[in-house]
């Protein structure tokens, strides 16, 4: 019988040759590592590199080990780019992440009661409204809308040598200020006034020429006005106007987008509206904006900031899509925030982000100047 067979039985003998044992560390000193599962990465980002097949122990594991530290808001990145690409809040209604997708009705303010307990008449929301325009820098239709009630003529607002002016001298400025820095971005801006009292008067047509819309601007009177009939603004738009239509919405850009910028300033009162089907088409169409800056006197009466409130409410419900801004200036406050009000509305409507999205600091920590004109 040969020495294998002799080690074998246990007889002394060349023991038989086994596996070097010394190379493995005793159990002691081997490293318990814990169960690796997706409830322990710290972004969405390292839980998608769970399918990644790279060798263990190489470059890419050691970046998923990493957290990554996200880049600041600036303006050139105002979501934080890819850094929160998969985040909650970037996954609905995200301009920047969405190739101008608008929210859905849960986005856009609702229509609530108001807290005086009447009723106000306002759009019925979409159950769901949700659309992608390619974000463009096709040429605008700008419609302005000036208010003339008795309110615009009131010396409260404080201009910037501390002298009291009134809502209808400032505003002239600021449009006039609006229709020439559009000019100069694009050429082929239109712009059209129309100015607003008991009725809505067409006062200039569309033209590209910034000359002709100033020289209507100035030389206008304020009237004492009973309502504000709003259903009679949208038919007079509804006449000057042709929505542009496209094949597909989503890629193809349309030859121009209308908007229209309502200046207003009245007490707080049920306009004069109800909603038709033509109506409830153009506040639909994704080329059509209704933008408002609201002048109102709810700092001054306090009696009154539930009725201005309601007012804001019923402009921000016109909004089915998401897609308008809306802002909202005292009339004792200084004359500076309608420029910065005006001056935020020269972004194209494509290419803006919603409002509630909307940074105009350099960086997301930076606290914003206390009067600054922006014009």
């Amino acid at each position: 019988m040969g020495r294998g067979c002799i080690g074998c039985l246990g007889v002394p003998g060349t023991p038989p040759q086994s596996p070097d044992l010394r190379a493995l560390p005793a159990p002691s000193q081997r490293v318990q590592r814990e169960p690796f599962t997706a409830s322990k990465l710290e972004s969405p980002v390292e839980r998608s590199s769970l399918m990644d097949t790279s060798e263990p122990g190489s470059a890419a594991e050691e970046e998923e080990e990493k957290v990554t530290e996200q880049r600041p808001r600036t303006r050139s990145n105002p979501e934080g780019a890819e850094d929160r690409a998969l985040s909650a809040q970037a996954s609905v209604g995200n301009r920047s992440e969405g190739e101008g997708e608008a929210a859905s009705a849960d986005d856009s303010p609702q229509s609530t009661a108001a807290p005086n307990g009447k009723d106000w008449q306002v759009p019925v929301q979409p159950t769901e409204f949700q659309v992608k325009t390619p974000r463009v820098n096709c040429p605008e239709k700008v419609i302005i809308c000036l208010d003339l009630s008795e309110e615009m003529s009131l010396p409260k607002l404080e201009s910037f040598n501390g002298s009291k002016t009134n809502a209808l001298n400032i505003s002239q400025k600021m449009i006039e200020m609006f229709v020439r820095t559009k000019h100069k971005i694009d050429k082929c801006h239109e712009f059209a006034l129309v100015v607003v009292n008991n009725d809505a008067t067409w006062l200039s047509g569309f033209t590209s020429d910034p000359r002709e819309v100033c020289s209507c601007l100035y030389d206008l009177e304020t009237v004492v006005c009973k309502s504000f009939n709003l259903e009679g603004l949208f038919n007079l738009i509804q006449q000057k106007i042709e929505l542009p239509v496209t094949e597909n919405i989503q890629t193809i850009p349309p030859p121009y987008v209308v908007r229209t910028i309502l200046v207003y300033s009245r007490p707080a009162c049920q306009p004069q509206f109800s909603m038709t089907e033509p109506m409830k088409k153009m506040l639909q169409c994704p080329y059509f904006f209704f933008d408002v800056i609201y002048i109102h006197n709810g700092a001054e009466d306090k009696e009154d900031e539930t009725s201005w409130k309601e007012m804001y409410t019923f402009f921000s419900n016109l909004d089915t899509k998401g897609t308008n801004y809306k802002y909202e200036v005292s009339v004792t406050g200084p004359a500076v925030e309608l420029h910065n009000c005006m001056a935020k509305l020269l972004a194209h409507p494509l290419q803006r982000p919603f409002q509630t999205h909307a940074s105009y600091s350099l960086l997301e920590e930076e606290e914003p100047a206390e009067i600054e004109a922006t014009v």
